[in-house]
């Protein structure tokens, strides 16, 4: 059989450490990165692309890419938020590729997602700690740019639907709607960004109920030395879910059990 095709959606540090190991360690031949105002491939190019961009990446690429047969590993999953860009990635028709979400800087998802086959999840919620710095968003006041900047008071900077906060902070929330995904409980699913001077690590605790029990786990990570935004398990995630897709597709892949 060919060797996996593999494109890349943004050419920042998370996909350029995929890439790295992908090209080094990897039986699967890679495409290239490409950025805003590139051409993208159609699947007669490329087998899966994997988004590691922003949520406006998102918005403008992804749902062309489905349309051309790509099937998409996508990080940025704060993008689904927006109901009509949901519903747009998740339409199936012939040929039309497919999105796999990846779990990003959280776990425990697969538990939460069997709790919710069994009925509607009654409450679903995640909070986040992390460091003041790597926090600041464009919208926040001088004031509250400032604290941040000062490191030395823990800050409550958002909590609210899941949605809305991975909207309002799209680096460090896409767990939030990871969440929400996994929950199927955007309507009920909340989140809590928290400033912590204290969080040498990013800390995310979520919690989900449901008829059949509760699933309570806390993750953390070592922020990336090149983006303190993002959790440094971020591409390794990206890693695992391109391993997992290149067996359930039938390519060469490292030996082990898919598990998307």
């Amino acid at each position: 059989m060919t060797d996996l095709r593999v494109g890349f959606l943004g050419d920042g540090h998370i996909n350029g450490a995929l890439r790295r190991v992908v090209q080094e360690t990897r039986p699967y031949q890679v495409i290239g990165s490409f950025g805003r105002d590139d051409a993208m491939p159609d699947r007669t190019g490329v087998d899966v692309v994997v988004e590691a961009a922003t949520q406006q990446a998102v918005r403008e690429r992804v749902p062309a890419l489905l349309d051309v047969g790509v099937d998409v590993i996508l990080l940025s999953i704060g993008a689904l938020a927006d109901p009509a860009l949901r519903a747009a990635v998740q339409e199936r028709r012939p040929d039309r590729g497919r999105v796999i979400a990846c779990t990003g800087a959280i776990g425990g998802l697969d538990q939460v997602r069997a709790l919710r086959a069994a009925g509607a999840l009654r409450a679903v919620s995640i909070e986040s700690r992390k460091l003041p710095g790597s926090l600041i968003q464009p919208w926040m006041t001088m004031e509250q740019k400032a604290a941040l900047h000062a490191g030395d008071a823990e800050i409550v900077l958002a909590e609210g639907p899941a949605g809305d906060v991975a909207t309002r902070f799209p680096a460090s929330a896409n767990v939030a709607a990871a969440l929400a995904l996994a929950a199927g409980a955007w309507d009920i699913a909340s989140a809590r960004i928290v400033a912590d001077p204290a969080a040498v690590q990013t800390r995310h605790e979520i919690r989900a109920v449901g008829a059949i029990g509760e699933v309570r786990a806390v993750v953390t990570n070592e922020p990336s030395p090149a983006r303190p935004r993002s959790s440094a398990v971020v591409a390794w995630a990206a890693l695992r879910a391109l391993d997992d897709y290149a067996r359930i597709r039938g390519f060469d892949a490292p030996d082990g059990v898919p598990f998307l």
